[in-house]
């Protein structure tokens, strides 16, 4: 009597649904594509109004620091050194203004949001043919997964991809079906997140006063 020997898997974690059926990894590609888009469309809403937040201050700024040379504020201060430092940043200021609007911030976070919404109905297709269909015969399951991967294709090739980052936002938010994400794993992320949404105009809010601070009175 011969012993079967049980094939274990080549693949690990959410990677499994590489060895099952098309279906069902049609099913998991439109799943996380859909979770991941809306992430792209939440990082993208952050970004914008961090942006605008930024530039608002920085504005605030310049004006303040304007106002040193115009009132004296303080009688030491080098005022030719503080107007080239109010001009130099005045046009940084216009250069970040043409970056981030061009970035068009709003816009692209509402397609995401309307791709997530696209791919949300395709994939409620996809469940109602896999609960309501008991016993589908091979031909209509070939037939109905074929069409679901073209208006799947025709979905995404309306959209830009989102990054990396929104996957993994997506991963960490549904721990549950992603077993293989460690506590480590979601402290990256979230570090990783902070400097993707925040970081750079974090450094606009903070540095900037400090500069002008550092020029007037030190």
């Amino acid at each position: 009597m011969t012993e079967k020997k049980e094939l274990k898997s080549i693949f690990t974690g959410s990677k499994q649904y590489l060895e099952k059926s098309f279906l069902e990894e049609l099913n998991y590609k439109i799943w996380s594509t859909k979770g991941s888009r809306f992430e792209a469309d939440k990082r993208l809403t952050i970004i914008s109004k961090m942006s605008n937040i930024s530039l608002a201050i920085l504005s605030a700024y310049l004006i303040i620091a304007g106002l040193i040379s115009v009132y004296n504020l303080h009688s030491s201060s080098k005022f030719d050194l503080i107007n080239y430092v109010i001009t130099a940043l005045s046009i940084i200021l216009l250069v970040l203004s043409q970056y981030e609007n061009s970035q068009n911030y709003n816009l692209r976070a509402k397609d995401f949001h309307n791709c997530g919404l696209e791919l949300s109905s395709l994939y409620n297709k996809l469940r109602a043919f896999k609960t309501m269909n008991e016993n589908p015969s091979d031909y209509e399951r070939r037939n109905f997964t074929n069409l679901l991967a073209e208006e799947y294709q025709r979905i995404l090739s309306k959209y830009e991809n989102h990054l990396s980052i929104d996957y993994l936002n997506f991963k960490i938010s549904h721990t549950e079906y992603f077993t293989e994400v460690t506590k480590n794993d979601k402290c990256k992320v979230k570090i990783k997140n902070f400097f993707v949404r925040y970081g750079w105009y974090t450094v606009i809010i903070l540095v900037t006063p400090l500069l002008i601070i550092l020029i007037c009175w030190i």
